[in-house]
């Protein structure tokens, strides 16, 4: 009986309009486009397939026909304070319909999400971070960069994370130039400043960071950790060799010596 009731209930309410039964895929959809309508950056640059580009659909019919032949949900997967997760339904140069996914920092759509800081001391060595890093599982040696705080400016920031990451006080920034880590998954584009030490202080890490301490390398130092992979370090008393790779570092180098020769 109570099963019979709430059928008929149910069917009326479908009748008369009074609500509509959305699935998952017309949730995720309905409110991506509510995310472009007021983050328009989400899709800054649409593309045009015709010219080779990968175009982004936003017509909601075409976006469930596009989610229905792949069998993939079309928008947003996930969301939290940090990270959004996107599936684009896009037409790709040969005119074939698909899905492409998307990590981006929630920051990013507001605008410069994070910045990375090559700290240069007087004597010409650099600051870096030996770090260990939740996602690679892995000890790592970086430069200090982070994320730009509400209402905080990229070299505000590059100088706070600076002063917190290594207890390096820090000015005469120079932006090298801008680095997207990961273009096949990310929207991610990092300034990279470089920046004169002139003080020193205790830092103030995260709960979240796990930086252990930090190094002070020439650059040909780096260079040949560069080329071995590692750097031979002591951590609280073991030594390891510890990967040497941060694609920051050897961007902030590269630029840096470039800039050099060009001046020279």
């Amino acid at each position: 009986m109570r099963v019979w009731f709430f059928s008929i209930l149910l069917f009326n309410c479908i009748s008369n309009n009074a609500f509509i039964l959305l699935h998952a895929g017309e949730i995720s959809r309905n409110q991506y486009l509510e995310l472009v309508e007021s983050s328009p950056k989400l899709i800054d640059f649409q593309g045009d397939y015709t010219k080779g580009e990968i175009q982004i659909v936003i017509d909601p019919q075409e976006m469930a026909v596009i989610e229905k032949e792949t069998a993939r949900d079309v928008g947003i997967v996930m969301r939290d304070k940090y990270w959004l997760w996107v599936n684009d339904a896009c037409i790709f140069p040969n005119g074939a319909k698909g899905v492409y996914g998307r990590i981006l920092w929630a920051k990013s759509l507001e605008g410069v999400a994070g910045v990375a800081v090559m700290p240069v001391t007087a004597d010409g060595k650099v600051i870096l971070n030996c770090n260990f890093r939740h996602a690679t599982r892995s000890w790592e040696i970086e430069l200090p960069r982070g994320c730009i705080n509400v209402g905080e400016g990229p070299e505000a920031a590059a100088r706070r994370e600076t002063v917190e990451e290594t207890g390096m006080l820090v000015s005469d920034l120079v932006c090298l130039g801008k680095m997207p880590p990961d273009t096949g998954l990310t929207n991610t584009i990092v300034p990279i400043y470089m920046a004169r030490v002139i003080g020193k202080q205790d830092s103030q890490t995260e709960d979240s960071e796990a930086i252990e301490e930090i190094l002070c390398l020439t650059i040909a130092e780096i260079k040949q950790a560069f080329l071995k992979g590692h750097y031979e370090h002591k951590i609280r008393g073991v030594q390891q060799q510890i990967p040497f790779r941060d694609p920051f570092l050897a961007y902030a180098i590269l630029i840096y010596e470039s800039k050099q020769a060009n001046i020279q």
